[in-house]
């Protein structure tokens, strides 16, 4: 019989987050990892990781202390958005640049959602309320990402489970409007770490072996993506060739950890990210999902302007949920605050978010 395990109580997957590689270790390859993906991202989960053989900074010496992790406040439900509007960060030239850098090395194709009645296109990003904004579409406007639209005519792999940005047409691409909505990397990750480890293909909960439920904990997870991340940008810096979409995936675990900003450098049939015309945040979801009607011509009045219900999910695995929630509920340890914030650099950099103070 199947047992769950708390694995608080267990050793951690990667020794904590160390991978054994130093920071430096990022600057092999002549460079090319700045070129490929903007830089910080990279050099951020170098020096997170940790070093085998490299003394860490300070504040990364003191991480997994129980006295820090005891008394660390934990993240507000929403906190006050920004009142920069995130397209002027998302626009800024960096940020360009490392949205082109990560459709042209990742080789990555974005979920979508095509409206022809709205002449627009709902850019998806997980756990940023996109099953509540998928739902309201194909109730409102008959518009869901399975729908088939006529544009999927390619000789290999033919028409994709979902719409996504390498099919899109050439009129699509130039005459409709872009929208998503994005999400506070701080609470999204709690979020993502729920519905991640929850699913019935949970990537690691079968780490300790046939017949053990094993629920990784949020410290493992960082510890484990980070590592993944770290080796997964390195072996395309050093040789020089771009990922695939089955690569991708694994690096990231699960979809739902994906950053924001490689769910928005999604590559059109031309290698370029797709556009963005329209940025809400989910902290402000009311507001903005009425201007972004406005925008889309819904009149006042119009019942389809109503805006999105939540949408909850449930774990496939009550005893395990139980485990989750327990996790979900815990301090915000300071391991956790800087894993955040080189995991979703670009999110806090080009979306105008506050990174954790430390």
């Amino acid at each position: 019989m199947a047992t769950t395990g708390d694995a608080r109580e267990a050793e951690p997957l990667l020794g904590g987050g160390d991978t054994g590689a130093p920071a430096s270790w990022w600057h092999r390859g002549r460079g090319r990892v700045t070129a490929l993906v903007a830089g910080a991202t990279l050099v951020l989960l170098g020096v997170c990781a940790g070093s085998a053989g490299t003394a860490m900074p300070a504040v990364l010496s003191r991480l997994g202390d129980s006295s820090d992790a005891a008394s660390a406040p934990t993240y507000p439900a929403a906190e006050t958005p920004p009142l920069l509007d995130p397209l002027v960060s998302f626009n800024t030239p960096r940020c360009r640049q490392t949205r082109a850098s990560l459709a042209r090395v990742t080789n990555h194709d974005g979920d979508v959602v095509v409206i022809p009645e709205l002449r627009a296109v709902y850019v998806d990003i997980v756990k940023a309320a996109s099953e509540s904004i998928r739902s309201a579409l194909e109730d409102n406007f008959h518009a869901s990402w399975s729908a088939d639209l006529g544009q999927y005519k390619h000789p290999v792999s033919g028409r994709p489970q979902r719409s996504s940005t390498s099919y899109l047409t050439d009129d699509v691409l130039a005459n409709y409007t872009f929208f998503t909505f994005v999400r506070d990397p701080n609470t999204r990750f709690r979020s993502s770490y729920e519905q991640a480890i929850c699913r019935e293909r949970c990537t690691l909960c079968t780490a300790r072996g046939a017949g053990t439920m094993f629920t990784p904990t949020i410290s493992e997870i960082t510890a484990f993506l980070q590592g993944r991340l770290m080796h997964f940008y390195g072996d395309i810096a050093l040789r020089g060739e771009r990922s695939d979409e089955i690569t991708l995936q694994e690096a990231w675990v699960d979809e739902h950890f994906e950053s924001q900003i490689l769910r928005l450098s999604g590559a059109t049939k031309d290698g370029s990210p797709v556009p963005l015309n329209f940025v809400g945040r989910v902290e402000s979801f009311e507001h903005d999902w009425a201007r972004l009607m406005d925008h889309l011509g819904v009149k006042e009045g119009d019942p389809r302007r109503v805006t999105p219900g939540h949408q909850e999910h449930s774990c496939d695995i009550p005893e395990r949920g139980k485990v989750v929630q327990r996790q979900r509920e815990s301090p915000v340890t300071t391991l956790e605050k800087v894993a955040v914030a080189a995991l979703y650099h670009d999110d806090f950099e080009c979306l105008g978010y506050h990174k954790p103070k430390i």
